[in-house]
């Protein structure tokens, strides 16, 4: 009698569920936003430096770009600060730095990012070697072991590895005043492709300013 334990249904069944719910947790969504009550105007048809800090040099440009990118499909100029000489290294400018970037390009509004690592983390067991014991069931090299009993073992190959997921923090800015004109912070699944997560994180804020009214 063949002592192999078979993935029947009653076995496969959770596991599939368990899939489903790691992956209905895997969204992005905003977290929090904030209005200024009276701010009347509208980005519509202007000019916004955008600023995104984040942990290395090559997120900063692939989030600064992704702004640029969405802002323009709703009629605003996104103005990347990485291909502005001279400005701060790392998007990090101070306020009067900010001001006199946007006047020196025309921009209304400076929209401006931070990215970092969220609390939230997916762990992923390295891959696992097993094998079942029953009724005294042996193998040669193409059973793969031997055992009494109806034991089921299994042990770890490598390490597990953690992918952590990212947040993003945005303000926008009359530079003129320096005053908040909005800010909302989101969250995205974690993945490992730190460029889709942040593609995620522009996605679902402009979405947010245009539920707003700030851009069409």
């Amino acid at each position: 009698m063949n002592g192999r334990r078979r993935n029947t249904p009653s076995r496969v069944f959770p596991l599939l569920l368990l899939a489903a719910a790691v992956a209905g947790c895997a969204t992005t969504a905003m977290t929090a936003q904030w209005k200024d009550p009276g701010y009347r105007g509208t980005l519509a048809g202007g000019r916004v430096l955008v600023l995104c800090q984040a942990r290395d040099d090559t997120l900063r440009r692939v989030c600064e770009d992704q702004w640029a990118t969405r802002l323009a499909a709703h009629g605003v100029t996104g103005i990347p600060s990485y291909a502005l000489p001279g400005f701060p290294p790392g998007g990090a400018a101070n306020p009067e730095e900010m001001a006199l970037a946007s006047r020196d390009n025309g921009a209304n509004a400076v929209a401006s990012t931070q990215l970092t690592l969220s609390d939230y983390a997916v762990v992923n067991p390295g891959p696992q070697v097993g094998f079942g014991l029953g009724g005294g069931s042996g193998g040669g090299y193409r059973g793969g072991g031997f055992g009494v009993g109806g034991i089921g073992l299994s042990f770890p190959v490598g390490g597990a590895t953690t992918t952590r997921s990212l947040a993003s923090s945005t303000a926008l800015v009359d530079p003129a005043s320096g005053a908040v004109i909005w800010s909302g912070s989101a969250t995205t699944s974690a993945t490992g492709d730190m460029t889709a997560q942040v593609d995620a994180l522009t996605q679902v804020t402009i979405e947010a300013l245009q539920k707003a009214g700030l851009i069409r």
